[in-house]
């Protein structure tokens, strides 16, 4: 009989280890740390997956984020003190592909709700997220069109309108800026929708300060913009459609976009986000890299996030900063999911210095 229990059999080796995988796709290499383990003996399989034995016999099966196929070396070393029971297990991988034109940023998947996805459902239609009355469907919107990417914005003001004598340096951004959309047409951002003020005629009412609110439950929608059109964020909406369950759209994942785009636009890994009194600032230290948390779930296309809420004294790129407004319950719950996924992570893992250190999804499915 055998005396190998595995983690589902036992359940106690869950709850005294943590782990983290990750796979760095420009060199070929996965490294997983092993918190809370006592003498581990470790097998690899060419399917992806390694199982993590200790010295009581019990097992544990880690599937790994990216399968690296056959590697070329592996290495199992103990790190820290000697009064620490953590483990670090190095692969790398067989081949690696040098392909010096890859674009982590351009790689990225789109976001949910997008033009395709919506154009794939049958009588889709958007929702206010509070009292479900409709605020887009197909009776007030005709066609749907992606909002351009901060790449092509940038070049068009470049071109035509970015004149030397100009009071401003600043760039075109979709963030802060907008085109005209026909009557009845939808413009598509990563995290908002887009329309003239008439498009939404009868479904939402603007108030003082150019707060677009729902008809009728009165709930604060969106804003009306510079240009008199609405932006309508979609994590205020609820997607339905015939035979697919009702969608909603992560709060959180408005703040990954705004990341995204302020480092596809300036190439700026490091940004200050504010909401009233709330700061936050945030290190792009990664992006596209894969990964498998102790809880089990594996993030593809993730983001490797440093933050803090003071800039550590240290640091010299202070002026180098991109700093964006935004909105409270994004932000608040952006900072949930950082914090979830670092409470979950090896103790060494937690931290960078001041900086804590989390993982994100750079899209959500």
């Amino acid at each position: 009989m055998s005396f190998i229990r595995t983690i589902q059999e036992t359940g106690t080796m869950a709850d005294s280890i943590r782990f983290l995988v990750e796979f760095l796709p420009r060199i070929g290499t996965t490294s997983v740390v092993l918190d809370g383990i006592k003498e581990p003996s470790l097998k690899y399989s060419d399917s992806g997956k390694i199982t993590v034995q200790d010295g009581r016999g019990e097992r544990l099966d880690i599937a790994l984020p990216y399968n690296p196929g056959k590697v070329n070396s592996k290495r199992l070393v103990k790190v820290g003190g000697s009064d620490r029971d953590e483990y670090l297990l190095t692969l790398k991988s067989e081949d690696v592909p040098m392909d010096k034109s890859r674009n982590d940023v351009l790689m990225m998947p789109q976001m949910k709700w997008s033009k395709r996805q919506l154009n794939g459902l049958k009588n889709f239609k958007l929702c206010c997220i509070q009292c479900d009355m409709d605020i887009i469907d197909h009776d007030n919107c005709f066609r749907l069109n992606e909002m351009p990417s901060e790449f092509w914005m940038e070049l068009m003001d470049y071109w035509h309108c970015h004149k030397p004598q100009d009071k401003t340096s600043e760039f075109y951004s979709l963030q802060k800026n907008s085109l005209s959309p026909c009557l009845n047409e939808i413009l598509i951002g990563d995290s908002f929708f887009q329309a003239l003020e008439d498009t939404f005629a009868g479904r939402t009412t603007v108030v003082d300060e150019n707060i677009a609110m729902c008809s009728n439950c009165k709930k604060p929608l969106g804003r009306r913009t510079s240009d008199r059109m609405l932006r309508i964020p979609k994590w205020q909406l609820r997607l339905k459609s015939d035979g697919v369950c009702d969608d909603v759209f992560p709060a959180e994942s408005e703040i990954i976009s705004i990341l995204l785009n302020c480092n596809r636009a300036n190439s700026t890994r490091y940004i200050l986000l504010r909401s009233g009194n709330t700061q936050l600032y945030i290190w792009l230290f990664s992006m596209g890299i894969e990964v498998t948390l102790a809880n089990g779930k594996s993030l593809h296309n993730c983001l490797k996030i440093f933050y803090s809420d003071v800039i550590p004294s240290n640091v010299g790129f202070k002026a180098n900063i991109d700093e964006e407004q935004v909105d409270k319950v994004p932000l608040d719950k952006f900072v949930d999911a950082l914090e979830t996924t670092n409470s979950i992570l090896p103790s060494s893992k937690q931290r960078f210095g001041t900086w804590k250190i989390s993982y994100l999804s750079a899209a959500v499915e």
